[in-house]
């Protein structure tokens, strides 16, 4: 069974990064399209943000910005050890943070790959003419019980979202990974 995956706050004390790293606005990078990003970066830094907000910092935090997951090292070393052979893992400094204090403990984390599991006929989502979608009120995947895919990866007509299969779920479970929630794809809105 696969799952949306989708980083997000469970209560107002959660922190949320409203703003985007300078470097990824300079080079204009997109860790959000299921592509491997070539070369390499230096340390992605992020001066907190008057806006932002740091009471409770989660395993994956809430930062659209960042085009991409931000992830800790438990939300790293839990994909690896499942064999998630499609990530690739940028180093963050989050400075300022709690107590004008910096926090290296964030990753970047670059999803690799992409498919398009929607079962169109039985989803509730409208799409623009390109194919992609433009809003989801439900979704519905095809059976994937023949297909090989990846235990995470994005949705092919919706780049941002990922996708994950049960295995990770149980993962981050057992693991007490915060800053996630799981969505059965009927569940699902956008």
């Amino acid at each position: 069974m696969y799952w949306v995956m989708f980083s997000e706050r469970k209560n107002e004390q959660d922190a949320i990064l409203s703003g985007v790293p300078a470097l990824i606005e300079d080079l204009d990078l997109e860790f959000d399209q299921g592509i491997h990003i070539t070369g390499s970066l230096p340390v992605i830094e992020y001066e907190v943000e008057e806006d932002d907000e740091f009471n409770n910092l989660t395993d994956s935090l809430v930062a659209p910005g960042f085009n991409g997951i931000l992830g800790n090292e438990r939300v790293v070393k839990a994909l690896r050890d499942l064999g998630a052979n499609n990530i690739q893992e940028f180093p963050v400094l989050l400075k300022s943070i709690n107590n004008d204090q910096n926090c290296s403990d964030y990753m970047l984390i670059n999803v690799i790959g992409d498919a398009d599991i929607i079962d169109y006929d039985k989803s509730d989502i409208s799409l623009f003419e390109s194919g992609n979608v433009r809003s989801i009120d439900s979704l519905s995947f095809i059976d994937t019980s023949n297909i090989t895919l990846h235990y995470i990866f994005r949705l092919s007509s919706c780049l941002p979202i990922v996708i994950a299969h049960d295995k990770v779920k149980q993962a981050f479970e057992a693991n007490n990974i915060t800053g996630f929630t799981f969505y059965k794809p009927e569940e699902f809105s956008l």
